[in-house]
């Protein structure tokens, strides 16, 4: 069989081919979070035209939360869309930024603040800074009618939900138990999201079920169109005596008439502010944009979600020892709210 030489024209179409297949393994090589380099300018700024942010379980409020910003953030921002993901919450959202799985994470304070010092689960400091406050992140404790559970002492021997594995509710609901004379390790811990926690509650498959994120908290107030619960109170002077170490910690009251069945004004704590993190090598032009483009349109936040209400001028910038980033405190400069301290 006879071979015909390639024409010039047929060489140099095979070596265009050859050189735009490197270039696309190049930028496969080299592609950011969600697999993709594409980007947009938005004010001068380049952003990712891609983002992901992390929020929690569904069930609580940082994954309605986390939805209505990343809406925010897609029609506010042209070319860009951003996604709300589900994870276990605050500790796998801070390991995820940190692995550059994600853009975006919500966090609360009490597991933010030893991620950064490289204590309690963390291994080493994660380099992981806010770019603003959200809402507080209140902790309910119930279980059901009928269940002779009355005060968290009874929780001794029980079965009690505490959050997706790898929340990191431990490192704030561990002292506050101790505090009403009760170890961590006392109870059984289940570890589950809220919205089947409260099912496992109903079905009797567990005994009580930790709740937190902002009030109204949505298992809850589903919970109480099929169940009878009981509330179980946090003593006053036991969350005194832990803000003195923990001063993120913060006595909360939620009114009568919240819940169904919440007959009197609850006595429970603020486990600790949310924040939008990020990674803290993020560009700082890009973190401004994504801090300027929340508080702007807090008000809309708020209309799709009752925490969204919480971005105020006093909480935005509100100081509870996680850093800030640059760019966001350049913000926040700019519209003259209170400076942080940055976390020092």
């Amino acid at each position: 069989m006879t071979l015909s030489r390639p024409s010039l024209q047929t060489l140099g179409d095979l070596t265009r081919l050859a050189i735009a297949g490197l270039i696309v393994l190049a930028l496969a090589g080299c592609s950011g979070v969600g697999g993709t380099d594409e980007v947009v300018v938005v004010d001068g700024t380049t952003v990712p035209a891609r983002m992901q942010l992390a929020t929690a379980s569904v069930g609580g409020s940082y994954y309605p939360v986390g939805n209505a910003i990343a809406q925010i953030l897609s029609d506010e921002l042209p070319g860009v869309i951003v996604t709300a993901e589900v994870s276990s919450g605050s500790s796998q959202n801070i390991r995820m930024l940190d692995a550059n799985q994600v853009d975006l994470g919500l966090g609360n304070a009490a597991i933010t603040f030893p991620a950064i010092h490289g204590t309690e689960g963390f291994d080493r400091p994660f380099p992981v800074q806010a770019v603003i406050s959200l809402q507080s992140s209140v902790m309910t404790v119930v279980t059901a009618e009928g269940s002779g559970i009355s005060t968290l002492r009874d929780l001794v021997g029980k079965r009690v939900a505490v959050g997706p594995a790898g929340a990191g509710w431990d490192y704030f609901m561990r002292p506050v138990l101790e505090a009403h004379g009760v170890s961590y390790e006392d109870f059984q811990q289940i570890y589950e999201g809220q919205a089947n926690a409260m099912e496992l509650l109903a079905d009797g498959a567990v005994d009580a079920v930790v709740a937190g994120g902002s009030v109204p908290q949505p298992s809850i107030t589903s919970a109480t169109a099929t169940q009878d619960l009981i509330y179980l109170e946090f003593d006053a002077a036991a969350l005194d005596s832990t803000n003195i170490e923990y001063p993120f910690i913060r006595k909360v009251t939620i009114p009568t008439g919240t819940y169904e069945g919440l007959d009197a004004d609850y006595q429970t704590f603020d486990s600790g502010s949310a924040q939008v993190l990020v990674r803290s090598d993020a560009d700082p032009s890009y973190v401004y944009l994504i801090a300027k483009t929340i508080y702007e349109h807090r008000d809309r936040i708020g209309e799709m979600h009752p925490a969204g209400r919480e971005i105020t001028p006093e909480r935005a910038a509100m100081d509870i020892g996680i850093p800030y980033h640059e760019g966001s405190l350049q913000y926040f400069n700019e519209i003259g709210l209170r400076e942080p301290s940055n976390g020092e």
